[in-house]
């Protein structure tokens, strides 16, 4: 349930912690800015921490399951969350209030991102399937199929232009996101 905060610069501990979370961090991502962290975890809550002054600014809490993973939207205004309980909750992060639940997979969500500086978040999810979502409405924009197996993660370049996943059979798919041939 620990975060802990690292220095790249000289590879020295800035801060821990310590009690983020009651359980394992499965996901954490930092706002555009850098100026906060969000993380994810087992004990079914995702939380917002300042980087500067270290202190704990929000919980969100919604997920009947793990969280496994977070998302910050990059204006910072949106949050997204993927869920062992097979869905997706799109938060206000100003608010803490839950925009919407996205329940297009029926198996737990892996991990999610915001994709560039779009209002789509790519997921992934143990049903084998990896999806474009619309944020705003939660509406399936577009689905990257061939997976053969549990995936449990997947990504896009920064422009969002290509996609990738991989999974428990070993395989890493790459797709064209404009027309999801892989």
């Amino acid at each position: 349930g620990q975060l802990t905060l690292w220095s790249t610069a000289d590879n020295s501990l800035v801060h821990q912690f310590v009690d983020a979370h009651s359980d394992t961090v499965y996901g954490i991502d930092f706002s555009a800015d850098g100026k906060q962290i969000a993380s994810a975890a087992a004990d079914k809550f995702v939380k917002v921490f300042d980087v500067a002054t270290k202190q704990f600014i929000r919980s969100f809490e919604g997920h009947t399951h793990h969280v496994m993973d977070v998302s910050w939207k990059s204006d910072r205004t949106t949050l997204a969350s993927a869920g062992a309980d097979n869905a997706i909750k799109v938060w206000n992060a100003e608010t803490g209030e839950q925009a919407r639940t996205i329940a297009t997979y029926t198996r737990q969500v892996t991990s999610l991102a915001y994709v560039g500086q779009q209002d789509i978040i790519v997921s992934s999810s143990g049903d084998k399937r990896v999806f474009f979502h619309t944020a705003s409405n939660g509406a399936p924009a577009r689905e990257f199929k061939g997976n053969s197996d549990y995936v449990y993660r997947t990504a896009t370049n920064a422009d969002g232009t290509i996609v990738a996943s991989g999974g428990e059979d070993g395989i890493v798919r790459v797709w064209n996101a404009a027309d999801a041939a892989e």
